[in-house]
């Protein structure tokens, strides 16, 4: 979707705590967590499938719930 999370969107988040972080949407066997690279299957990127920006999350993690409001997109159709 152009104005939605989706595979291959960067979601920029401002976290309860007020950390900014961004997420990329990818598939399971690019994830890397500590580049960012969140996937479509995780907790936190089921969450975010479909989401667009002013958006509020809740997510319950292996370490606990997190809660995200959505800031920014980026999807695949915006022009790099």
């Amino acid at each position: 979707p152009a104005e939605r999370a989706g595979f291959g969107s960067t979601v920029h988040v401002i976290e309860s705590n007020g950390e900014k972080l961004a997420f990329t949407l990818v598939m399971p066997e690019d994830a890397d967590a500590t580049r960012g690279l969140i996937s479509t299957t995780s907790p936190i990127g089921r969450a975010l499938l479909n989401k667009e920006p002013g958006d509020s999350i809740k997510v319950v993690t292996p370490g606990g719930t997190r809660a995200f409001e959505i800031v920014r997109l980026i999807t695949i159709h915006d022009p790099a």
